[in-house]
């Protein structure tokens, strides 16, 4: 398991359009990959609990990923988060 922590930059958070198409990067991961939020985690798999957590622009978030490759796909999805731009 290997955890990576980053702020989201995008100015509206994770917002539907990002949500998606962050579900939809990790998708075919065939790990564990969550999202955490303080006291709140969600599977990064199902965009409908990552959307309830309301994650918004500032907010630090933890990128947890238990399986093969977990440490590139950790760093691809914290990529993923940095580079969101709307």
């Amino acid at each position: 398991m290997i955890e990576y922590s980053v702020v989201v930059t995008a100015p509206s958070g994770l917002h539907t359009r990002p949500c998606t198409q962050l579900c939809h990067f990790v998708k075919n991961y065939s790990g564990k990959i969550e999202i955490i939020k303080g006291d709140k985690s969600a599977n990064l798999k199902s965009m409908f609990r990552v959307m309830s957590m309301g994650i918004k622009s500032g907010a630090e978030v933890i990128i947890r990923v238990e399986g093969d490759n977990e440490k590139e796909m950790a760093q691809s999805v914290v990529e993923f988060i940095r580079n969101i731009k709307d």
